[in-house]
């Protein structure tokens, strides 16, 4: 009897920040399983202001934190991935645009993954598509549209 091929998408949270889980590992993994029928292993880093803005520097040049950022390592043979997320810009941004916060970060995780995997919104027709993704995707874990309220 053939084996069959066993998805394992490994996600380890960092959390340098807050004291509670906002999100656990087995819910991002049902998240990416959503886009991602391959092997992973994946870092979410939960990291402050100081830490966003001195990695925005150093790989993008951009001298400002930012909600979150992605950085592909390997994507052959599985794909092997960080994502740095601002938690002083998530809360801020959440409670702006009066979002639960967990519903905030499941956005910017999901997000931060499509970037892994080769998504964009440098012109119009990417953006439309990763946004229509994200809003099919999170919809399955009751979030709302993330985009009504930008």
């Amino acid at each position: 009897m053939p084996m069959k091929n066993i998805q394992m998408i490994n996600v380890v949270i960092q959390n340098t920040v807050t004291k509670k889980n906002i999100f656990s590992a087995a819910l991002c993994h049902q998240l990416f399983s959503n886009v991602w029928k391959k092997n992973a292993q994946i870092t979410i880093r939960i990291t402050n202001h100081k830490e966003s803005k001195k990695l925005n520097g150093q790989y993008r040049n951009i001298h400002s934190a930012t909600n979150v950022l992605s950085f592909l390592i390997d994507n052959q043979p599985s794909l092997i991935g960080d994502l740095v997320l601002c938690h002083d810009i998530v809360k801020k941004e959440a409670k702006m645009y009066k979002k639960k916060i967990k519903d905030h970060y499941m956005h910017l995780v999901l997000h931060g993954f499509l970037h892994l995997i080769g998504y964009d919104h440098i012109d119009k027709n990417e953006q439309k598509r990763m946004e229509s993704l994200e809003i099919k995707i999170l919809k399955k874990y009751k979030i709302d549209n993330p985009y009504l309220t930008i």
